[in-house]
């Protein structure tokens, strides 16, 4: 009985003392994280989207545009030091006969001129697209109008840079950035999809 009530006693002033301490405001909580492990290299699918056409005088063409991943290509990665492979995008003009009028493979070098150095070194070209606006094909006189966009991987399309590209009937190609008369929210892109 003696051993019960001592116990008992003990307890209660363990109880006690256990109640009147105060954390100090030294007392640090801290829980383990651990940043995320880089997977294998991410790549978006490749695809190609066609489009026929009629351009100069009524002719009627073909456009194929064929975006394939590249381990060719340097590789971006993003601040957990996860990879991305970067795409080559090929931008083909076949004639009604299926002769070819234009074809061309386009990396993100091609718009180096219009990148930063920090979409230049992070960025990959996500695709090339034919595109129309307000419903219609864009076949603009003696041009050709193609949307590219450079962005960073799993960013979303509102973080992109965005170019016009020109081909004209001799096969001639200008690049320039959109100007604000080309909205990107109203720019209705044939094939674009959310990948990564």
């Amino acid at each position: 009985m003696k051993r019960l009530v001592f116990f008992l006693a003990a307890a209660a002033v363990l109880m006690v003392a256990c109640k009147d301490k105060k954390s100090a405001a030294t007392d640090i909580i801290t829980t383990d994280y651990e940043a995320p492990q880089p997977q294998e290299p991410i790549a978006m699918s490749a695809k190609t989207d066609r489009t026929d056409v009629s351009w100069v005088e009524g002719r009627h063409y073909t456009i194929q545009v064929t975006r394939t991943p590249a381990d060719s290509l340097p590789m971006v990665a993003d601040v957990n030091g996860q990879k991305y492979i970067d795409n080559i995008v090929k931008v083909e003009v076949l004639r009604a006969d299926s002769s070819v009028f234009f074809r061309r493979s386009f990396t993100k070098s091609s718009f180096a001129e219009w990148l930063d150095a920090d979409y230049r070194k992070k960025g990959i070209l996500e695709g090339i697209s034919f595109h129309r606006q307000e419903n219609s094909l864009r076949a603009e006189g003696a041009k050709l109008l193609f949307v590219a966009w450079v962005n960073y991987p799993q960013s979303g399309e509102d973080e992109a840079v965005d170019l016009q590209i020109s081909l004209g009937t001799t096969g001639d190609v200008s690049i320039q950035p959109f100007t604000e008369d080309d909205e990107r929210d109203d720019l209705k892109v044939k094939g674009v999809e959310e990948e990564l």
